[in-house]
């Protein structure tokens, strides 16, 4: 059976919650430069010592935003897979909801951009999950391939490289569906198939993202960006 969290423990997962919160809220409200240590736990409403028990730094608060993002995108990506049966239809929806969602998740990109937060992001599937995706479709003869491991690091991979090409527009948005069907076409699916799979309309969020007082700080703050 397993143990329900202590009160304790649920009160250090509420405190850090909303220092999290209150520094996602702060960097859509103003430049990143003008937000201090005591401005995040003013919002939280937590004393300037606590912090230190959760976090060294900002950008550490600034990492732990986009954990919650990609669990948030991990939670919707699971909505839409859970109804499905097929492999080959699970990598098809996988690859095309992660590559739109790189592009077009608007709420991750501009936390990026305006927390300053240094080194590569970028929204994806997680490994492991790909891994048993591929396992799936192999085991039960679906996907005709050798190298379990291998071809699931290689699809990683492809999703890596064409996010990273679209971003800079070196490819067009059209290399979302051509990518898929390359990727259907190596695990063995027959062209035919693979283009009909891409062309199907991806399953709904379940619960669709509603706008909320950060997002309407959007554009504020690039207002902000665009006068500097």
């Amino acid at each position: 059976m397993k143990n329900e969290p202590s009160r304790l423990d649920l009160k250090r997962q509420t405190t850090r919650a909303a220092l999290v919160s209150a520094a996602k809220f702060l960097v859509f409200d103003r430049p990143h430069q003008k937000i201090t240590i005591q401005d995040i736990t003013h919002r939280a409403k937590i004393g300037l010592r606590t912090f230190y028990n959760y976090f060294e730094t900002k950008n550490d608060v600034y990492e732990a935003v986009l954990d919650d993002l990609r669990k948030k995108f991990n939670h919707d990506l699971n909505q839409i897979r859970a109804s499905l049966v097929d492999p080959a239809t699970i990598i098809s929806v996988t690859i095309q909801y992660c590559l739109r969602e790189a592009q077009d998740n608007k709420e991750w990109h501009t936390f990026i951009k305006f927390s300053g937060i240094k080194g590569e992001h970028i929204l994806r599937q997680d490994n492991e999950q790909c891994r048993r995706d591929v396992e799936r479709g192999a085991t039960t003869g679906r996907f005709k391939i050798e190298n379990i491991e291998f071809t699931s690091q290689l699809i990683i991979g492809m999703l890596t490289h064409i996010t990273r090409e679209i971003e800079t527009e070196r490819l067009s948005r059209d290399a979302i569906a051509e990518t898929t069907r390359h990727i259907l076409r190596m695990l063995g699916i027959p062209d035919p198939v693979a283009k009909s799979l891409t062309q199907r309309p991806l399953p709904p969020v379940a619960a669709q993202r509603k706008n909320t007082p950060i997002e309407s700080n959007l554009f504020h703050q690039q207002e902000l960006t665009s006068r500097t």
